[in-house]
C-alpha cells in the first residue's frame, strides 16, 4: 500500500497518547503552548504538532517555535519529542507549479530546495553529538540512522565520526551504526 501522505515514508515510529482527546488543538493554540515556561505544556503541545503532521495537517509556524523554545532544552522527554518532530517535519521547501510542469516536460527531476530552518536545526543536532552526556550523544547517533537527507547528514558526519573514538561504548556503537545507515544509503558521498 502507498504512503498517503509525505510523512508516512519517514514515519518510522507510533506515539500512543492522550493527546487527541477532545481534538486536536490549533496550529495556534499549539504555538501557544510551546512558548510556555512549563515542560510539561510542551511536551503536549509538540505530541499535538506530531500527532496533527501524521495526520497530513501542514503547521508551517509551528518549526520556528520548536526551533526557538524546544530545541535547547535539557528535559530527556522533550529531547526525544523534538527528534520524532524532526522525523515527520518537511524539510524541503514545497516546489511550484512551474517547477513541477518544468520537470514534468522534461522529465528531470526537479531540484529540492532545503528549508533554511533546517540550518539551525543542522546546528541543534551537531550540539547534541557534542554533548558531554553520552546517553544525549547516544540517542541523537540512534536518531541519525534514521535520517536519509544527504543535506541534513552531510555537515554532521566530522561530529558522528569524532564519537568513533569517545570513551563510553554506548556513543560509540551508536557512532558505527550512524555510519553505516548513511554510507548504505549515499555511500562513497558522504564517506570517502
Amino acid at each position: 500500500m502507498p504512503p498517503r501522505n509525505s510523512n508516512e515514508s519517514y514515519c518510522t515510529f507510533t506515539l500512543a497518547s492522550d493527546v487527541t482527546a477532545g481534538g486536536l488543538p490549533s496550529e495556534e493554540e499549539i504555538a501557544k503552548e510551546l512558548e510556555s515556561t512549563d515542560t510539561n505544556v510542551k511536551k503536549h503541545a509538540l505530541r499535538a504538532a506530531i500527532m496533527a503532521m501524521l495526520g497530513g495537517e501542514n503547521l508551517p509556524r509551528i518549526l520556528m517555535q520548536v526551533i526557538r523554545f524546544c530545541i535547547n532544552s535539557d528535559d530527556k522527554q522533550l529531547k526525544k519529542l523534538c527528534m520524532l518532530y524532526w522525523e515527520v517535519v518537511p524539510k524541503y521547501q514545497e516546489l511550484t507549479s512551474e517547477e513541477l510542469l518544468h520537470a514534468a516536460s522534461t522529465g528531470v527531476p526537479p531540484q529540492r530546495k532545503m528549508l533554511p530552518e533546517m540550518i539551525l536545526v543542522c546546528n541543534a543536532l551537531m550540539n547534541d553529538l557534542n554533548h558531554p552526556n553520552e546517553y544525549v550523544r547516544g540517542s541523537m547517533l540512534r536518531f541519525l540512522c534514521k535520517v536519509k537527507d544527504e543535506e541534513i547528514l552531510g555537515p554532521l558526519m566530522p561530529s558522528i565520526k569524532a564519537c568513533l573514538e569517545h570513551r563510553h561504548h554506548y556513543v560509540r556503537k551508536n557512532a558505527a551504526l550512524a555510519i553505516f545507515h548513511a554510507h548504505r544509503l549515499h555511500g562513497e558521498t558522504l564517506i570517502p
